[in-house]
């Protein structure tokens, strides 16, 4: 039986580290990191800075957050984590109001129980006639929630905050044979397939992660439905049982 991996790499940047990587510390795993993507602003930022002022204006009911990176976006845009007290602010899960409250301060937020775009499909209060929101998302962001919030009778402003592109020339030195590597967004599946790697355990975020990998010639050992420290840790055990 394979040796069980001691050190765990996420191929996202240092910065955005959080719960995932704290929790699989906890767990006895070393934890690096691995970009193969960056985040950049848009090229055109007409749409988003208009979009922002009319936040400061308060025409907005409601501003959504899906992401860490959405909130980092926003405020390399100028955003100053201000809201006028007619807008509530929901996020998709604690890792965004982390971020939140760590640049901004901002600690009231709505939050689904299920911390997805399902979650907040299904629990976002209803919309006055008047309501209006903005969702600012990656360029790379599916339609889905935009598409099911407009269906609900809400009026979206969905704005583009940032694009996830791949780093030209990722370091690999720190890769090992029996690593595991946790892959965690398409883009990122993209390069990974063009690198040349030791032999490692492969775990993706999500099934267009998965996809994207299969594509590729690259399938990954296992899938993830949420980047949580206790599913990486139930799949390395469920691999690996005689660790303890």
């Amino acid at each position: 039986m394979a040796a069980a991996p001691e050190k765990i790499l996420l191929t996202r940047n240092p910065e955005q580290s959080g719960a995932l990587e704290s929790g699989l510390r906890d767990a006895g795993y070393a934890v690096d990191h691995l970009p193969l993507t960056q985040q950049v602003l848009p090229q055109d930022m007409g749409q988003l800075r208009a979009a922002l002022d009319q936040l400061a204006a308060g025409e907005f009911s409601w501003l959504l957050l899906t992401s860490g990176n959405t909130v980092r976006s926003l405020i390399e845009a100028g955003w100053d984590g201000s809201v006028p007290q007619t807008t509530q602010i929901g996020v998709v899960g604690p890792g965004t109001a982390r971020v939140l409250e760590e640049l901004t301060g901002l600690t009231q937020v709505w939050m689904p129980a299920e911390h997805s775009a399902a979650g907040i499909l299904a629990e976002l209060p209803a919309p006055e006639t008047s309501d209006r929101l903005l969702l600012p998302q990656s360029a790379q962001a599916r339609s889905q929630l935009a598409q099911g919030l407009a269906e609900r009778g809400w009026e979206i402003t969905w704005v583009t905050a940032y694009a996830t592109v791949a780093l030209p020339h990722p370091e690999t030195d720190q890769l090992s044979r029996g690593d595991t590597v946790l892959i965690t967004s398409s883009i990122a599946a993209e390069v990974w397939a063009q690198l040349d790697t030791p032999e490692i355990t492969v775990l993706a975020i999500g099934e267009p992660t998965a996809l994207t990998l299969n594509q590729r010639g690259r399938p990954a050992d296992a899938v993830l439905a949420e980047p949580t420290a206790a599913g990486v840790v139930d799949v390395l055990r469920q691999r690996y049982p005689r660790r303890p």
